[in-house]
């Protein structure tokens, strides 16, 4: 039995999120504090037990609610995308790197989930067209291997059309997502669907 030796913060902290990154090499957790006021991003090593870094920090007067784990982008070795509130008031995307690079990746006034990613595509949900609707976008990331700050974003572009809440699921290698939806005038449709939209 390895011990993590997370103990910033006093024995009162919070361990939360706990991600092992794709070839096992880190773990992550973010450490919070009793007072969820501070959290600390930190990267781990399994073998020892010695945290490795901290990647980056969370500071607010009022809270900080971590609710995500860390999702890693395909193929790209060292990136991850990292979801917060903290940063500009709606949960949104972040890419991010084992040196605490980072930049927004969704920059949208509605709180953002994450739904897959493929390596080049990155898909997600949002209530951005109204507060009453939930539509599926992805965007698409180039550039990767020059690094956090030299990667490219493309334009985001809405996968569901039909006014409603649209809940996804993608397939493991995001070719194909059902799309169960429903609206004030529809009372559920479940839709096989490629991953541009079209319907299957």
């Amino acid at each position: 039995t390895v011990y993590l030796k997370a103990d910033e913060f006093g024995y009162d902290r919070y361990l939360t999120n706990i991600s092992w990154a794709p070839d096992a090499s880190l773990v992550y957790v973010q450490v919070l504090d009793r007072s969820q006021k501070h959290m600390k991003l930190n990267s781990y090593d399994p073998a020892t037990g010695e945290k490795v870094k901290t990647i980056l920090t969370e500071d607010n007067d009022k809270y900080v609610e971590p609710l995500d784990p860390l999702y890693f982008v395909e193929g790209a070795e060292g990136m991850f995308l990292y979801r917060t509130a903290n940063r500009d008031g709606y949960r949104n995307l972040y890419l991010c790197d084992n040196d605490g690079n980072l930049r927004r990746l969704t920059a949208v006034d509605a709180d953002v989930e994450y739904v897959a990613n493929d390596g080049r595509y990155v898909y997600y949900t949002s209530a951005e067209v109204s507060p009453v609707e939930n539509h599926l976008f992805r965007i698409e990331i180039k550039n990767l291997k020059k690094g956090v700050a030299k990667a490219v974003f493309g334009k985001p572009q809405r996968l569901t059309g039909e006014p409603g809440w649209h809940t996804i699921a993608m397939s493991q290698d995001c070719s194909y997502f059902t799309d169960s939806w429903s609206s004030l005038s529809i009372p559920r449709v479940i839709d096989l669907c490629t991953a541009d939209g079209k319907t299957v």
